[in-house]
């Protein structure tokens, strides 16, 4: 009977998962580390306002998302400006927690994550935003790709605008459904910490997408089969894998690299 309850759960974490791993290795490649920080807590700002107005969590959270990442997009300050909403946002959450009883609570589940209560709901938005990932892959990658090339090789055409703005949409989704689901510490630690480690293991482009998925997924079951037997909440677990695949990742290469000497 549990199993069956918590089939849902597993199966939206382990979408919502390789749709982050997807997301990190894009902001790695485009260096907007600190915009997924910014964004993520946003995100938080919006679920944990929707529950003092009592209006739809994930619409809030998209808006507000939007609006973020629109402001900084307008910018070419990578690091102070993010940093500077992020420390923002984390203000926004503590003030609103500590003025209304019902954002205390909502900002304790988007911070623990709530993945165990993950319901339909969830579960269809994650497998639409799954669905649209493969989707948009080839363009995603385009765009990725270019971010890269851009800065050595300045006469390579740029992406279609709209290419641009669909993988901006598609980034603001992923980060805030990721963040409603598996709770904003686990969702940011999913996003960079895979890519982190990946980029000690992988040759190329396509190795970084691969290996991060592969660390991004190895740490959402670890930490599953570890939380629920420990009866732990999910979200910090996850971190802790997460940091200790990126390590082991990082430690394995080095390893490699001197016995290649």
């Amino acid at each position: 009977m549990l199993g069956d309850l918590l089939l849902m759960p597993f199966v939206a974490g382990l979408l919502i998962t390789g749709v982050l791993g997807l997301a990190g290795a894009g902001l790695f490649l485009r260096g907007s580390v600190w915009q997924a920080l910014a964004l993520g807590q946003w995100a938080a700002v919006g679920g944990v306002l929707a529950s003092v107005l009592h209006w739809p969590v994930l619409l809030v959270a998209l808006v507000l998302g939007t609006g973020v990442m629109a402001l900084l997009q307008r910018s070419t300050d990578r690091e102070r400006l993010p940093l500077g909403v992020f420390l923002a946002g984390l203000a926004a959450v503590t003030l609103l927690a500590a003025n209304f009883s019902q954002a205390s609570l909502a900002a304790a589940a988007w911070a623990e994550g709530q993945l165990y209560f993950a319901g339909p709901n969830e579960l269809w938005a994650v497998a639409v935003l799954a669905v649209a990932s493969i989707l948009l892959a080839p363009g995603l990658y385009g765009v990725w790709r270019h971010a890269q090339l851009a800065p050595d090789v300045p006469a390579t055409r740029p992406p279609p605008t709209w290419q641009r703005l669909t993988e901006i949409g598609w980034l603001v989704a992923a980060v805030v459904l990721g963040s409603m689901v598996l709770g904003l510490p686990a969702a940011l630690a999913t996003l960079l910490l895979p890519a982190w480690g990946a980029a000690y293991l992988a040759r190329n482009l396509h190795g970084l997408f691969l290996w991060t998925q592969a660390i991004a997924l190895a740490g959402f079951l670890i930490a599953w089969s570890l939380s629920l037997p420990l009866d732990q909440p999910f979200a910090p677990v996850l971190v802790l894998v997460n940091v200790a695949l990126a390590s082991g990742a990082r430690l394995a290469a080095s390893v490699y690299g001197e016995r290649n000497r």
